[in-house]
């Protein structure tokens, strides 16, 4: 027992000790590589700092400079005496000008390029700060004479010396040039000192030509030897870097000296890297100190450790073993110290947790956390064993109708709370074996072992207990349900049973009924108008759609003076489609423009058809909601007759009156705009919509029709005739003309024509048919 003892001892000492020294290892080799980095990071950012402090104090000085000049040149006492070509005045007044800016150099040309003022200062020696007369005195100026004389190089050459010079022009009158003064500061000992102390760095500026030696003109470092010389000149002449310095060079501007040389003149800066990185090694060795002097301390704690560790390792390898295999109720016991009696209460209250968990984890997984009912996992669980043994099995879907209407109402804690009620009140009947909830406002019944008939009667039941009146804090809440039953033909799973009895309930919410089962027929319904969906924009531009036309009597002429244009689908493979079919899948889809398009183009190209023939019939194309929503549809509607040349009262517009309702203030913009052209407009369907006269006192339109369920049985019912007869005299009052439809006898003609009915369709007449055959008709019709 010792032997294992002080093997695993040894092995998780010898494990802490390989680890600490990988770790300083690391740490040492991340510390230098990072501190290298930040070595070059200081020299780059010092060397950046270094140029923006160069370039700011030249540039500085350059803006000084010209500012001075510049006000100078405005003082109108020195104007007098350039003027008065007073020579001992002018340089007085030029030195008092120097004097203000303790320039080292002033200069004046008059406008015939010579020079009648310049005075310098001594640099150096005794007479250092000595102001004289300068040597090019009463000379032609160096520089040819423009306008733009103040933009020349601001460095200058003379005695030997560079200058920062800066000039301005001296005006008289209305801004005419007599002349230029300048102002320059030496490049010397003074700023290379002071950008110096500024970066840190030694700053001295340098002239390099091609045919002489480079010449050292300034210099902040005493200590400057031969050496540091060719470093920094062949920095500059090649760009040779050199390891032991950090370097800067800037090329300031040529200069043409005295010799008639070209040179160019170079400021640098640059700092030997030992200097520059001095006070980073001196921390560098403080952080190598500081490692060295921790491993020992390191493997030390690391040996207490593996001694404390080792006696109760095994006890929590056993322990943690049994707790692996699912054992969650004993306790744990690890050793008598303090904290490991501590690490052991807290394992045991680890088990207590992870054994909550996962409780609660497997019920949140299986059941929705509304109701607690059980959701689609639980009812592919329960059913399982159902499938296995091939059991009859029913799955009925509950939708709860109305629940967006209570949540938006009354808000969604009410509707939560109606979703309990209505889950408490489903699992109240012990002849359900699973209740389920699916989603928002759907629950699933799973009934095993039960014929179509019980279930019927146990349905039936259901929705009377589900649908009674519910009181929430004084509301009475009246819920209604829709309900869809499938049930199983072997082979099946669960996916397949809600997949039909969903099938089921959106076929009993789209034909409102209470209760659908499920069966073949409405799957092919289904697949059917998916099938359409998908197929109708290629039947739009494949031209699969053909228009079929029905015939209008004119009651005063009795004869056939107009057409409606009705739009059927003939499908390469089904067929003869009728409207009701397709027209809301256009709707649904976003196809209605393109379909109302196609017509009315289709319909214009008829009336030149027909007109060729030496038929001259009007033709009305209904429009939807859709048509309305496009605000270039009214315009598209006039382009297309103005383009295909058809008088505008060769077509008339039908609309529903829910097309108007659904955006009344569009809608009747654009109507008004179509009828201000001259436009026929007609109410389609008149009666059946949702508020008739409302919305007919401030349509534009020129007629109504009577819907057809008014017409159909108007010799057979007394009520029907009251309807009609009502509506012609409102129209006729407001100035519109009637058309009634669905004419299905000759009474029903004869009493409309009486009643001044201006026009009349229906299959008395003619039913819709082709172009071809409607021209047929008419030839042989006694009313063409």
């Amino acid at each position: 027992m010792a032997k294992s003892f002080n093997s695993i001892q040894t092995r998780i000492f010898a494990f802490f000790m390989v680890l600490l020294i990988a770790v300083q290892a690391i740490s040492f080799a991340i510390t230098y590589y990072a501190n290298k980095r930040l070595e070059q990071q200081q020299l780059a950012n010092q060397l950046s700092v270094a140029e923006l402090v160069f370039k700011s104090e030249y540039d500085n000085r350059n803006y000084y400079l010209s500012a001075f000049a510049e006000t100078a040149a405005k003082d109108f006492g020195l104007k007098d005496v350039f003027i008065d070509d007073d020579s001992r005045s002018f340089l007085v007044a030029l030195n008092n000008h120097r004097k203000r800016i303790n320039a080292d150099l002033a200069i004046a040309v008059n406008i015939q390029g010579d020079v009648i003022g310049q005075l310098v200062t001594t640099p150096d020696g005794i007479n250092k700060g000595k102001v004289s007369v300068g040597p090019e005195q009463g000379k032609q100026f160096r520089t040819p004479l423009s306008t733009e004389f103040e933009a020349i190089s601001p460095l200058y050459p003379l005695d030997n010396h560079v200058y920062q010079l800066r000039f301005s022009p001296l005006t008289s009158g209305a801004s005419n040039i007599i002349g230029w003064v300048g102002f320059g500061y030496i490049i010397g000992d003074e700023l290379t000192q002071s950008l110096s102390e500024q970066t840190g760095l030694n700053t001295g500026f340098m002239l390099v030509s091609d045919t002489t030696e480079s010449q050292l003109i300034s210099l902040s470092n005493s200590s400057f030897s031969d050496d540091d010389g060719q470093v920094i000149n062949d920095f500059i002449a090649h760009d040779q870097t050199n390891d032991e310095f950090i370097l800067w060079q800037s090329a300031l501007g040529e200069l043409n000296l005295a010799s008639n040389n070209n040179a160019q003149l170079h400021a640098f800066m640059y700092l030997s890297r030992s200097d520059a990185l001095e006070s980073a090694q001196k921390q560098w060795f403080q952080q190598l100190l500081l490692i060295l002097l921790m491993l020992p301390m390191s493997l030390l704690v690391a040996y207490i450790i593996a001694r404390g560790v080792t006696k109760p390792l095994t006890l929590l390898i056993k322990q943690a073993r049994f707790i692996a295999k699912g054992n969650y109720s004993s306790k744990v016991e690890v050793g008598s110290s303090a904290e490991m009696q501590e690490l052991a209460e807290e394992i045991t209250a680890m088990q207590n947790a992870i054994l909550s968990r996962e409780n609660k984890i497997a019920f949140q997984a299986y059941h929705d956390p509304l109701t607690n009912l059980g959701n689609k996992n639980e009812l592919t669980r329960i059913t399982t064993d159902w499938f296995d043994n091939k059991s009859p099995l029913a799955i009925c879907l509950i939708n709860i109708r109305r629940m967006t209407e209570i949540n938006g109402t009354l808000g969604h804690v009410v509707g939560d709370v109606v979703i309990k009620e209505v889950g408490r009140r489903l699992s109240s009947f012990d002849e359900i074996d699973s209740v389920c909830r699916l989603n928002g406002d759907e629950f699933v019944l799973a009934i095993e072992h039960t014929e179509q008939k019980e279930l019927i009667e146990l349905i039936r039941h259901v929705q009377q207990t589900v649908e009674a009146e519910y009181c929430y804090q004084d509301i009475s809440l009246h819920l209604q349900t829709t309900i869809g039953i499938s049930f199983i033909h072997y082979p099946s799973d669960i996916e397949t049973l809600l997949r039909q009895a969903d099938t089921a309930l959106q076929h009993a919410k789209k034909n409102r009924l209470h209760l659908q089962i499920y069966h073949q027929q409405i799957d092919v319904n289904t697949l059917d108008r998916l099938q359409l969906v998908n197929d109708l924009k290629p039947a739009i531009e494949n031209n699969e759609l053909v228009l079929f036309y029905q015939p209008k009597l004119n009651f005063k002429l009795n004869k056939v003076t107009h057409v409606e244009a009705l739009v059927r689908w003939q499908h390469p493979v089904r067929g003869m489609i009728p409207p009701d079919s397709f027209i809301p899948i256009a709707e649904k889809m976003g196809q209605m423009n393109a379909l109302t398009r196609w017509v009315i183009d289709q319909a214009l190209h008829q009336y030149h058809a027909w007109k060729e023939q030496g038929i001259e019939l009007s033709i009305a194309v209904n429009i939807s909601a859709e048509n309305l929503k496009d605000n270039v549809f009214g315009q598209y509607v006039l382009q297309q007759i103005q383009a295909k040349q058809v008088p505008i009262e060769a077509l008339t517009l039908e609309i529903t009156e829910d097309a108007v309702v659904a955006d009344p203030q569009n809608a009747i913009k654009q109507l008004t705009e179509l009828k201000q052209h001259g436009l026929t407009l007609s109410i389609d369907d008149y009666g059946t919509g949702y508020s008739s006269l409302a919305q007919l006192k401030q349509l534009p339109v020129d007629e109504l029709k009577i819907d057809k369920s008014f017409v159909q049985n108007l010799m057979t019912s007394e009520d029907d005739r009251i309807i009609v007869c009502s509506t012609l005299q409102l129209a006729h009052n407001l100035g519109l003309k009637v058309v009634a439809e669905g004419i299905e006898d000759e009474g029903s003609l004869q009493w409309l024509a009486k009643h001044h009915c201006e026009m009349g369709q229906g299959f008395y007449l003619s039913k819709p048919v082709d172009a071809n055959k409607l021209s047929q008709w008419l030839m042989s019709s006694k009313y063409r």
